[in-house]
């Protein structure tokens, strides 16, 4: 075959590599080989610059040595190949050019690897090559490297006297070199490909996975999932900024300690400050050269990172950052590709936050009313405080609650009612003693993610009962702290604002109703006292007195049981109210003697029939029919009609110096009082009116 031939089909042979596709190292080989066949050489090999550009690497080496050369690194300007990369011209030697080439493989001192460059088989005892022939390789106009034979052969004799390689030998390099710059173009292009097939895989991996989910934790992890089943990694770790945007935490990782997982990176320095201020992605070849690695560096031993930004609509959310225990792990279609997730990742956290506002706005707004509806639907303090422990624990996601109301005589805030925690471990706490006992004494909220480590748990421990971390919020009327209810979880946490206003509102709804509460049962228990009182007294005296003595009686009975200041009873008699009794008798201002039907406080109640109540007795501009008043400082009324069947036969009123308010209850008990006493028919009998 002639050499033409045998060229033809080298190419052939390098074009079908080339194009279907086989790996680049494997192409380079095939060339190198098929230059020291084509040239007769004895030796052939491919060096690439570095991107330095002041060293050779020797790529692919056919012949001679091979496995010893192969992998080689040296300088350029202690090669053959000085002059070539210099030109850009083929350049042709032999024994007999005075040149000086040296030894090709020499090794210059201090260059790696350490063993010795062998010398070329020669017949002659010389350290250089006899013959060569160099031409360079080319990629977009840029020379890249260069092509080599060395010591050409006879082939004919099989003898080795070192001819000389010829223009036309040069030529044929110079064509290998063009399929090794055509088999680099179509790497790139494969490799592109091959970057953008996986970058579509796993974004489309991605958006399957976190699509499928719109629960953040759940979204997290596939995306994570995407990234790590990519790359090669050590450690991968997501963080999301925490509500107050000062710090980033771990909320998904793969292969982080338990220790690792408690890292919180302020935003204000390091990697976080660059990621988030220019919301750009990095790529770490050598975390040992890289400061802004030092934050991760005590957590994360790594040798090379990668680190992207979580964005989504131009706010960032958080990083993700993946290691590896190898220096330049990573490339730029790496990074490409983690941007690309992340980028996914942060439109999906978003919608998924989005979606769990939504349904928890929708679930609060439900509990909120189903609460309101339950706490006023009772009057009984620990049924309040349950329906508020299960409804927390519910909304919260919490597995303990204790909630303490201040108790007056013992100056200390009392254990009511408890969830995931036996009642009998917990103890009345004083102002100050503990969180609770710090947030009734400065009425603030707290939000405490490890109890152990706060200071103010030391005097009331929480973390004995087996508390973690814990949510406490006073318990408010109006101004008033009436106690604290703590929401605590078993396992460490970080509370939320939102979770805290939602607790907030839920306290000042449990705090109205436990107020209601509070005075129904005084209210009760004290009309059950007036009510004994009354039927005991008013049997004694509707036996025993005789009517003259019944108005003053019941002018200081009822000025000392509704502990009031002042007690006035008048009778009807035709359109006038006359004076029948006042208590205390002893006083410079006497009542009106006579009050017309229908003039002023009295007249208004005997008129009307009903009950009249002022908390404010000088805003009522009947008041000032009664000059006597104008000389009193009462503050509060209240005016009761004394009727025997439906007739007004008179009226009994209480007034107050203090403000007050008077209800309903306490003018039943004192009309109750005067029936069972058979006040009523004394007085009418008095006044001989009929009825």
């Amino acid at each position: 075959m002639s050499r033409g031939a045998t060229l033809r089909a080298a190419i052939r042979h390098l074009t079908d590599a080339i194009t279907s596709v086989t790996h680049i190292s494997d192409i380079r080989q095939k060339v190198v080989e098929e230059a020291r066949r084509l040239t007769d050489a004895s030796s052939a090999a491919l060096c690439l610059l570095t991107p330095e550009r002041d060293m050779l690497d020797f790529v692919a080496v056919a012949g001679e040595n091979a496995e010893e050369i192969l992998g080689l690194r040296i300088r350029v300007a202690d090669s053959l190949s000085e002059q070539v990369l210099g030109t850009g011209q083929p350049l042709l030697l032999d024994r007999r050019t005075p040149l000086e080439t040296g030894d090709l493989f020499a090794q210059a001192e201090g260059d790696i690897p350490a063993r010795s460059a062998p010398r070329w088989v020669s017949s002659e005892p010389t350290s250089g090559p006899r013959s060569a022939a160099v031409v360079p390789i080319l990629q977009e106009g840029r020379i890249v490297g260069t092509l080599s034979a060395l010591n050409k052969v006879d082939a004919s004799s099989g003898l080795s006297p070192f001819p000389a390689f010829d223009s036309e030998d040069a030529d044929t390099l110079s064509l290998l070199a063009d399929l090794v710059s055509l088999a680099h173009k179509f790497e790139k292009t494969a490799r592109a490909e091959r970057e953008q097939r996986r970058e579509l895989a796993v974004l489309y991996e991605t958006a399957q996975s976190v699509s499928s989910s719109l629960n953040v934790q759940d979204v997290m992890e596939n995306v994570l999932e995407s990234i790590c089943g990519r790359l090669e990694y050590h450690t991968a770790s997501l963080f999301l900024l925490n509500d107050d945007r000062t710090h980033l935490f771990i909320a998904a990782e793969r292969g982080l300690t338990l220790e690792e997982l408690d890292v919180q990176l302020s935003v204000e320095r390091g990697l976080p400050a660059r990621i988030l201020q220019t919301g750009n992605p990095i790529l770490i070849p050598d975390t040992e050269l890289e400061p802004l690695y030092e934050d991760l560096s005590e957590r994360a031993h790594a040798l090379s990172a990668l680190a992207s930004p979580i964005l989504s609509r131009d706010e960032t959310h958080g990083m993700v950052v993946i290691t590896s225990l190898q220096r330049d792990a990573y490339h730029s279609d790496d990074l490409k590709l983690v941007s690309a997730v992340a980028m996914q990742a942060g439109i999906a956290i978003e919608n998924a936050w989005l979606y769990e506002d939504a349904q928890r706005q929708a679930e609060e707004a439900k509990a909120l009313y189903e609460i309101s509806q339950q706490v006023n639907a009772t009057l009984k303090t620990e049924q309040v405080l349950n329906y508020v422990a299960d409804s927390i624990l519910s909304l919260l996601k919490v597995d303990r609650f204790v909630a303490y109301l201040y108790d007056t005589e013992t100056e200390r805030l009392t254990p009511q009612v408890s969830r995931g925690i036996d009642f009998a471990q917990l103890e009345p706490a004083g102002i100050g003693e503990g969180i609770g006992g710090w947030v009734y004494e400065w009425q603030t909220p707290q939000a405490v993610a490890d109890v152990v480590a706060d200071r103010r748990n030391q005097s009331a421990p929480l973390h004995q009962v087996g508390v973690a971390s814990t949510l406490c919020v006073p318990v408010h009327v109006g101004e008033e702290c009436i106690g604290v209810i703590h929401a605590m979880s078993s396992k460490r946490r970080l509370f939320t604002v939102a979770e805290m206003e939602l607790l907030y509102t839920i306290s000042n709804q449990a705090a109205v109703a436990i107020v209601n509460a509070r005075l129904y049962q005084q209210a009760r228990e004290r009309s059950q006292e007036m009510l004994t009182y009354f039927r005991r007294v008013a049997k004694a005296i509707g036996k025993a007195l005789n009517e003259t003595s019944l108005p003053q009686i019941l002018a200081d009975i009822a000025v000392d049981l509704m502990r009031a200041d002042r007690c006035v009873v008048y009778g009807l008699s035709g359109d006038v109210l006359r004076l029948m009794a006042t208590s205390p008798l002893r006083t410079s201002v006497q009542p009106d003697a006579e009050v017309a039907l229908g003039y002023g406080l009295s007249g208004w109640v005997a008129r009307r029939g009903q009950t009249l109540t002022l908390l404010d007795l000088q805003e009522d501009s009947r008041a000032q029919a009664h000059g006597w008043l104008a000389r009193e400082n009462f503050s509060s009324y209240l005016g009761v009609p004394l009727k025997l069947g439906r007739q007004t036969i008179g009226v009994v009123e209480i007034y107050s110096l203090e403000p007050r308010a008077f209800t309903r209850e306490e003018g039943q008990l004192l009309v109750g009082f005067t029936r069972r006493a058979r006040i009523l028919e004394r007085i009418l009998s008095s006044q001989q009116v009929e009825p």
